[in-house]
This record gives C-alpha cells, sequence and structure tokens, in this order.
C-alpha cells in the first residue's frame, strides 16, 4: 500500500512536469536596441530616433562647439537597403561638421551668407577627394526653417539637416564620431 501511494505521488509529479513542460513559452517583449550615445562637452545633447524609414540624430549645443559619439547595434544594419541617417544640427550655422565612421572622415561646410554654399570633402587612407553633389558620398544638406521663418543663415528657429550617403554606416563601421562648429557662437 505504502509503495502504491508512493507510485501514485511519483506518476502525479511527472505528469505535472510533463503537462508545465508542454506549455508555449511567451519569448519576452523584444524592443529594437537602441543607439549609444556619449557627448563630449557638457551642454550638448544628442536625441536619437529610429523608425521605420530610418535613423535621426537631432544634435542640441548650447555652446555650438560639441564632439560625439553614437554606437549603432549591429541589428540596425541588417538589410542590404541601409535606412538613411540624418543628423539635424539644432544650431544658427554650421561652420563644420565632421562625420567619422573609423575608416572614412566627411567634413562639410555651409557658408554663412547667400547662396549657403555646402562644400564637402571626404578624408580615407588613400588621401582627400573633394566631393560634389555628382558624387556618391556626397551628404544632402538642408536648412528647415520653423513657424514661417526664412531657411537662411543665421537659423533663428530650425536646423541644418544632413543625410549621410548611402552606407557610410555599416555593420562593419557601426561608430559614428561627430564634431561642430556653429559660426554664431
Amino acid at each position: 500500500m505504502i509503495y502504491t501511494t508512493i507510485r501514485l505521488i511519483c506518476l502525479a509529479c511527472c505528469t505535472t512536469l510533463l503537462v508545465a513542460g508542454c506549455q508555449p513559452i511567451t519569448p519576452p517583449m523584444s524592443f529594437p536596441p537602441t543607439p549609444a550615445v556619449e557627448t563630449m562637452e557638457q551642454g550638448d545633447r544628442l536625441a536619437v530616433s529610429t523608425q521605420e524609414g530610418g535613423v535621426r540624430i537631432d544634435v542640441y549645443s548650447e555652446r555650438g562647439i560639441g564632439a560625439a559619439q553614437v554606437r549603432f547595434p549591429s541589428s540596425l544594419f541588417g538589410s542590404t537597403n541601409a535606412e538613411p541617417i540624418v543628423v539635424a544640427f539644432h544650431l544658427q550655422g554650421l561652420e563644420q561638421a565632421v562625420f567619422d565612421n573609423g575608416e572614412q572622415r566627411l567634413e562639410l561646410s555651409v557658408s554663412s551668407h547667400d547662396p549657403f554654399v555646402v562644400t564637402q570633402s571626404l578624408f580615407t587612407r588613400e588621401g582627400v577627394q573633394s566631393l560634389t553633389e555628382a558624387d556618391a558620398l556626397w551628404a544632402r544638406v538642408e536648412i528647415i526653417a520653423e513657424n514661417g521663418e526664412l531657411a537662411t543663415i543665421p537659423l533663428r528657429q530650425g536646423c541644418i539637416e544632413v543625410t549621410l550617403p548611402a552606407g557610410f554606416l555599416n555593420a562593419h563601421h557601426p561608430v559614428l564620431s561627430l564634431r561642430w562648429i556653429d559660426f554664431y557662437r
């Protein structure tokens, strides 16, 4: 009788374990990994948002001179068609902006007088190349004014948006180092 009771208890435990082991496991909710941001100067702030259609980095700088580094998760570059990366400088002007991916360094500036000419250079191990709008590594630059203001420099309200060239950042180069200088600091 005692052996029958022990067998029934063992059978009940085994059945419970089998039933519990067959239950579907709901994976924890996964959120897309967020880029890690490090600013170099007090008073500088970067807001990074990833959404369908690309990545946006909003740069705010009290002094108008600063530097930062953004480390993107490798999962961001999983597809062959990398999403555009837009860097929006909330400054009055852009005397210089530097984008470095560890292998290439893109430097650009926007003149402070009309017609606000954009100049760009690409630095690689092979040397320096002046870029034109026809080059694949040209970054698109746009002055975006807000609240009915004119898209002019000095920019009172708005930002200067720089869309980095396709493939500038990828799974092999997921870190973007930034430096910027505002004309009006």
